[in-house]
């Protein structure tokens, strides 16, 4: 009588005996299934077109924050020149790129003399390098005098461990100084006699690889304002580029770039 029940038991235990390595064997086969060549090529093309379109947000936020760095140094760079001038009667740091023997306004991103045209010049700090020399030491850092968006020939890296302002070879930061002698009135600028809106420092102007920033440059004013003065049409790096071969850009052009700088909005 049990038999008369466990046989047809026994075949159906059989039956799925059988069929289970068939289901195994095609579960396997589905779970190794992966993309087509369609399928890749258009996750790539998504990937890409996303990658497109986020870059340049990228790239403009990255050049935003550069640019506030930038003026922070600036703002920096200001207050040391107020110091400065507290100490020594008013007056600008000193730099013989603008005496008359040796005007030469483009040399005047330089922070020491370094090896001059003529020998009566002894390697010495200039300019902004006042600021961070030993003898006055108004800046915490050189660092202060380089711009995080310079791309040119100078930038920080390149003078790590140089700072010296009796290094025979002439150290560049990334901005520039107007002097501290007024060759159009003949006379001395003092910094607390200025026109609020004057332009005393910008960005560097040397080449068109010194411009730090491609539609403009951030100006530090008398008044320890800094703005950002607008170029679209690029009269800063035309300008620049008037000169012939590698020569320097005419004195005139450099007087002109700075009344252009205090109409900085």
């Amino acid at each position: 009588m049990l038999s008369k029940f466990s046989d047809p038991i026994r075949s159906r235990d059989v039956r799925l005996a059988q069929t289970r390595p068939t289901c195994a064997l095609s579960s396997s086969r589905k779970s190794r299934r992966g993309f087509t060549i369609v399928e890749l090529l258009v996750t790539l093309t998504i990937i890409a077109l996303l990658t497109s379109i986020m870059m340049p947000g990228l790239r403009a936020a990255r050049e935003s924050a550069n640019r506030m760095v930038c003026s922070s140094n600036l703002r920096q760079i200001g207050l040391a020149l107020y110091g400065y001038s507290a100490l020594y009667a008013d007056h600008l740091p000193s730099t013989v790129f603008d005496d008359d023997n040796t005007s030469a306004p483009q040399e005047m991103m330089a922070i020491n003399t370094g090896q001059m045209p003529t020998p009566q010049f002894d390697p010495k700090a200039d300019g902004l390098g006042w600021l961070v020399s030993p003898e006055v030491q108004l800046l915490d850092s050189p660092h202060m005098l380089y711009c995080p968006c310079h791309r040119g020939a100078h930038p920080a890296s390149r003078y790590e461990g140089k700072w010296d302002p009796s290094a025979m070879d002439r150290i560049y930061c990334n901005y520039h100084f107007i002097g501290d002698n007024d060759r159009e009135l003949q006379s001395q600028r003092r910094l607390f006699s200025l026109a609020p809106e004057v332009a005393i420092v910008v960005d560097g102007m040397r080449d068109q690889g010194d411009l730090n920033h491609r539609y403009g440059t951030n100006t530090l004013r008398a008044d320890l304002s800094v703005r950002f003065w607008h170029d679209q049409q690029f009269r800063l790096r035309n300008s620049i580029n008037m000169a012939e071969g590698d020569a320097p850009a005419p004195e005139q052009t450099y007087r002109e770039l700075w009344r252009l700088f205090a109409k900085a909005q």
